[in-house]
């Protein structure tokens, strides 16, 4: 693998840590939706391009819907993304005690460790992204086959998330400044790169195409139909990065991001290399934050070239030399974060669910779902005249692979009705807009779910609007050593409407 015994040790630890969050957190809401990508293959969905998808369905089909299963591309593809970074930091020439600290900093930065089990589209995004760092740095001589696979990579970046689009200014940047590549600009390498990233993205595109050029719309217009100029999102987007990066380094990376520019601008290709991945992408987030959200996990392909330059900066600037105690506390922070973050992370199954995820108590509500559909089916003449839904996408993912699941524990998957979310309510439901149109549903019965019941009674109304006759038929409570985790009630509905009910 060309790496250290050290590097090769760290990065069978930072295997280890990664398995065990695998195996034992929770799969969450976002996951469960992701999931329902791979249930209905296709070549792109609504808010997000397919790899996920691809990868989930192939770990499922390998070792089932269950955590492992769920995860195992996010596993393979965390370790995959250590060990191309290790070799790119090498060919930088960043030396072996700036790698193993680049690698035990991508687990201390709560977001990067979240990604070493979390299965959403960063995972893919991350391995692709540093793949293609490792090529172009392969391709600086000029060969072809490197060129090649750097826009391969490029592109499964881009099937994975639209984030990876800014692999393009970092790629100009070292074709306008660094003198290797500067060179390339009338040989065909650069120009085989794009097409070849342009190729590998040709499923999103021939989708667009297909479905009015909607994902497209929905990541760039849609993200800005209610902007407006203030200092709310700027303050949650800086203050949430301090949190996700990591304290300690988040604070250090200004002033490493200082000293790299003035490197930079000497000539050195290394502080060339590592700005030109690391800071595009904040910048530019950090100016849409005056007007739009930013979510937290938007900037995590450049947490890594970041890392290294905050390690690289604090040893070419020699403060190990000159704060020795220092330099030990800060090591200390952050390897027990590396250790201590994976290994405390399952007390989550503990934690009451707040809006936005859930992950706890989805077996138990879908078995009584489910228990409910039944009822309902033995008293109703015409069979199969059931659905299920929930108000969120969220929570409707969480219930269909619960239910799913169930069903074929009961041997009887086949036979699963039909799982919405709040197109139900006629409201959009992301890539549940696509599988299951309510309006063919009028006159049927529906079992909805209700996560959070007590904060959430606007949800009532909307289901009381929608169907003839509606009734809580029991109030399911997920509890874990005594503490209450979870809440939802479940409601017969019987006489649905339609989706477009005057409100």
């Amino acid at each position: 693998m060309n790496l250290t015994r050290e590097e090769r040790w760290l990065l069978l630890g930072s295997l280890g840590l990664s398995l065990w969050l695998c195996l034992t957190m929770p799969v969450f809401a976002q996951e469960a939706y992701y999931w329902t990508y791979a249930q209905h293959p296709d070549l792109s969905y609504f808010d997000h391009p397919p790899m996920v998808a691809w990868w989930i369905w192939l770990g499922t089909s390998l070792l089932g819907d269950g955590a492992i299963g769920v995860r195992l591309g996010t596993l393979l593809g965390g370790f995959g993304t250590g060990w191309v970074g290790l070799l790119w930091l090498r060919r930088l020439g960043c030396e072996p005690w700036i790698r193993c600290g680049w690698l035990v900093c991508t687990l201390a930065m709560p977001m990067l460790a979240v990604a070493h089990f979390l299965t959403t589209p960063d995972p893919p995004l991350l391995f692709a992204w540093t793949c293609c760092l490792y090529a172009l740095w392969r391709a600086r001589d000029g060969g072809l086959g490197w060129w090649a696979l750097a826009g391969a990579a490029a592109g499964v970046g881009l099937l994975s998330k639209y984030a990876a689009a800014f692999l393009a200014p970092g790629g100009l940047l070292l074709l306008l400044f660094d003198p290797a590549m500067r060179r390339q600009w009338l040989r065909p390498g650069p120009w085989l790169g794009v097409l070849a990233a342009a190729v590998t993205f040709l499923p999103v595109i021939v989708w667009n195409v297909a479905n009015d050029f909607e994902s497209f719309r929905f990541q760039t217009e849609g993200r800005w139909q209610s902007a407006a100029f203030g200092l709310h999102w700027f303050l949650q987007f800086v203050g949430s990065q301090i949190g996700v990066i990591h304290p300690v380094i988040a604070v250090l990376v200004p002033a490493a991001a200082m000293w790299l520019l003035r490197r930079a601008r000497g000539g050195d290709v290394t502080a060339l290399w590592l700005l030109a991945f690391g800071l595009p992408m904040p910048v530019f987030f950090l100016l849409n934050s005056l007007f739009i959200q930013v979510k937290i996990n938007w900037l995590l392909p450049c947490f890594l070239p970041l890392a290294a330059g905050v390690m690289w900066w604090w040893r070419g600037t020699e403060r190990h030399l000159l704060w020795p105690r220092t330099t030990r506390v800060l090591t200390r922070i952050v390897i027990g974060t590396a250790v201590l973050l994976p290994m405390s992370a399952p007390v989550v199954h503990l934690m009451p669910q707040t809006s936005g995820s859930s992950w706890e108590g989805w077996p138990e509500i879908a078995q009584r779902a489910e228990y409910w559909e039944e009822q309902v089916d033995a008293r109703d003449d015409v069979p199969r005249n059931v659905f299920f839904f929930a108000s969120s996408y969220r929570d409707a993912a969480q219930l269909m692979r619960s239910l799913i699941l169930h069903s074929r524990t009961a041997h009887d998957a086949d036979g699963l009705e039909p799982v919405m979310a709040e197109n139900v309510f006629g409201q959009r439901a992301l890539q549940f807009d696509h599988w299951e149109p309510a309006a063919a549903h009028v006159g049927e019965s529906a079992i909805y779910v209700l996560l959070r019941p007590d904060d959430r009674p606007r949800e009532v109304q909307k289901l009381e609007r929608h169907f003839r006759t509606v009734e809580k038929v029991e109030r399911v409570r997920i509890e874990r050593l005594g503490y209450c985790v979870a809440e939802a009630d479940i409601f017969v509905a019987t006489g649905y409407l339609g989706p477009t009910v005057d409100h």
